[in-house]
């Protein structure tokens, strides 16, 4: 097993990273926007998917992806420009789906693709089935032409040893030049099926300029299955691993990426993921944490962390919980960030006394069970004293000293009308924990991977 790295990840307010207009970025930096999915449902005439029923789908897709996620560390797989590019990524809130959005043009002709940006997933693909009308998942519903081949598209072939230490190659190989399959699964049962090859990736700098990034790893997926990617055109894989987007694209712009996730429920939110440097990041309070890179737990970012505070207390969690334990078949405890996960997930040892200490400071609310989560309130019900208390402050310690405050309402988080839960929920021990997108809101994730 490869030695774990430690990586600085830098964490800064959102407000100040949202005050400075996209024209006053760097003009190197590779900008993509932020969206809520909302808008873009907005944008075709749909209807806002019913509160309970959203919180239903996305309660399963976490449940399944957290199985996955358990289920894959429990067996790992064993197989410089200094400037900066922005773009933005679309939140799915109302679609009935958690995941974040990113807008991407690819291939020659370019084509514009909505790409899930996951950083659990290492590949990026896109859906293209030859001879089918594609219906397009950006703007309005409308169809397109089918899968019209990409002339910068270079497949690879079956017969190398690059087509063999990709993950999820088949073994499919007629001949030495066919090209090299794949057959990637996701978390929550979904699969995408296709052929490995480089393109060229388009992006706009925010002063209008384009620049291809050229050779960049992009699965052309023939066969697909899965509701999420009925509403979009692919994947855009954001995991630590050297044949991700992320960390191919950011060895060009100085190591770094950045991403800052709006607020699920206001549509009107918008932010950015960035490559190089994020000029907005030297305005804000930057606090210094330490990522776990390690194979055993590739694509995921492993974060150190201490224990966590509420209201300033720390809480009695033992402390097995954060750290990771690498066995040769499994891994117990430790903490990963992962934007593809909705809600926060704690091991079953630090959920039973985070949640005590919730029910201390609601035991005068009159609270209930609101499946999935263990402690909610009707905020229709309490009294003018009760309803100034917003919640608790929680905190996480990372490694180092860097204290993450999530916004009360990342954790104290409006699920229905007139309806408040604790957005947490139990994982199994021993296990990971993962802190989920809504958590991660409102806050600048730049992930440091040259500096370390």
């Amino acid at each position: 097993m490869a030695a774990s790295r430690f990586l600085p990840v830098f964490l800064a307010l959102v407000s100040a990273f949202i005050s400075v207009p996209p024209s006053e970025a760097n003009g190197g930096a590779l900008h993509f926007r932020l969206v809520h999915r909302s808008q873009l449902e907005g944008a075709r005439g749909d209807g806002e998917v019913d509160a309970f029923r959203r919180l239903d789908d996305i309660t399963r897709r976490d449940q399944l992806r957290q199985k996955h996620i358990a289920e894959t560390l429990r067996s790992p797989r064993r197989k410089a420009i200094e400037s900066s590019f922005e773009a933005p990524i679309l939140s799915g809130a109302y679609s009935g789906a958690g995941e974040y959005f990113v807008k991407l043009k690819i291939g020659s002709p370019a084509r514009d693709y909505l790409l899930v940006a996951d950083t659990g997933s290492d590949l990026t693909w896109t859906k293209c089935q030859e001879g089918v009308t594609v219906a397009s998942s950006i703007g309005r519903r409308r169809a397109t032409e089918a899968c019209v081949p990409s002339s910068s598209f270079a497949p690879y072939k079956c017969s190398t040893d690059s087509c063999e230490s990709l993950p999820f190659s088949t073994t499919v190989c007629p001949t030495p030049q066919s090209p090299c399959l794949y057959d990637y699964r996701y978390a929550d049962g979904s699969f995408t099926k296709g052929t490995y090859g480089n393109d060229t990736v388009l992006v706009t700098a925010p002063d209008g300029s384009v620049t291809p990034i050229r050779d960049v790893l992009v699965g052309r997926s023939s066969d697909f299955q899965g509701v999420i990617f009925d509403k979009t055109d692919g994947v855009l894989g954001l995991g630590f691993s050297p044949i991700s987007f992320a960390i191919t694209t950011a060895q060009l712009y100085g190591g770094k990426f950045s991403y800052c996730l709006v607020d699920h429920l206001n549509r009107r939110d918008s932010n950015y993921l960035v490559f190089g440097n994020n000029s907005r990041a030297s305005q804000l309070n930057i606090r210094y944490a330490t990522l776990v890179l390690d194979s055993m737990i590739q694509p995921y970012y492993g974060i150190e962390v201490d224990g966590i505070s509420m209201d300033g207390k720390m809480l009695p969690i033992p402390p097995a919980v954060w750290k990771f334990v690498f066995k040769e078949d499994s891994i117990a405890g430790g903490v990963i960030i992962d934007s593809g996960m909705t809600l926060t997930s704690l091991v079953k040892p630090a959920y039973d006394v985070v949640m005590s200490a919730f029910r201390s400071y609601f035991k005068d609310f009159p609270t209930f069970t609101q499946q999935p989560f263990d402690l909610c309130f009707n905020v229709t019900q309490l009294s003018p004293e009760q309803a100034k208390r917003a919640g608790p402050n929680l905190a996480w310690h990372f490694s180092g000293g860097a204290k993450f405050t999530p916004h009360i309402g990342s954790y104290v988080t409006v699920v229905a009308p007139n309806l408040k839960c604790i957005a947490i929920v139990p994982a199994a021990w021993p296990g990971i924990s993962i802190i989920g997108n809504i958590h991660q809101q409102k806050y600048l994730w730049e992930f440091d991977l040259a500096n370390g």
